[in-house]
């Protein structure tokens, strides 16, 4: 099982091994045109010509398993950082090394709650949207962890607190353009395989 400190990896999507083609095709569907509500540019299910985005198959494609992914109503999520092996510094800011080959995350899903009522998720935002979500701001503001071994960490951050971490395969942001683009009406994926340009 691979470990390692992950502050030694982070690098901007640009100094990733992804083509200059590729990293356009990722920033575009994930950033500019994002799913985020904060995206002016934003784009919908319906964009896709889907009902909604395929949660499940988006687990399968990235292979997450449902014990590797934790989405949370909540306003912090250390304890789930810690159990999910994703927790990446201490006390002080020492960094702990984390297992980086097991695709997985944990994240905060925007909520509001009034009276007793039990939370509910913000905005009608639906799983796949919260992960999408995440994913734009962390690649947004560059904290992205590339490593050698073709794996990926996004961080999303509120100032301090930690609000996702989501480790896949660095093909999985292809991937999942691909699935959710399913009639390439946006973008044409000929290969998801990884190859930088020498």
């Amino acid at each position: 099982m691979m470990k390692c400190t992950v502050q030694n990896y982070k690098r901007s999507i640009n100094e990733s091994s992804f083509s200059t083609e590729q990293i356009s095709m990722i920033w575009d569907f994930y950033v500019t045109k994002s799913v985020a509500s904060t995206a002016s540019q934003k784009r919908t299910a319906s964009d896709y010509d889907l009902k909604q985005f395929p949660f499940k198959k988006m687990l399968e494609a990235a292979a997450i398993s449902d014990d590797n992914y934790h989405i949370l109503m909540a306003d912090r999520i250390p304890k789930t950082l810690e159990i999910t092996g994703l927790r990446i510094s201490g006390d002080k800011g020492v960094p702990i090394p984390i297992e980086i080959e097991t695709p997985r995350f944990a994240l905060i899903m925007g909520y509001s709650i009034s009276d007793n009522d039990e939370p509910k998720p913000r905005d009608n935002c639906s799983k796949p949207e919260c992960l999408l979500t995440h994913i734009r701001n962390a690649l947004a503001y560059g904290n992205t962890y590339f490593f050698e071994n073709g794996n990926l960490l996004l961080e999303d951050k509120n100032k301090s607190n930690t609000t996702a971490m989501i480790l896949i395969r660095q093909k999985t942001l292809l991937d999942w353009i691909k699935l959710i683009d399913h009639k390439e009406k946006f973008y044409r994926i000929i290969n998801t395989a990884m190859e930088s340009e020498e």
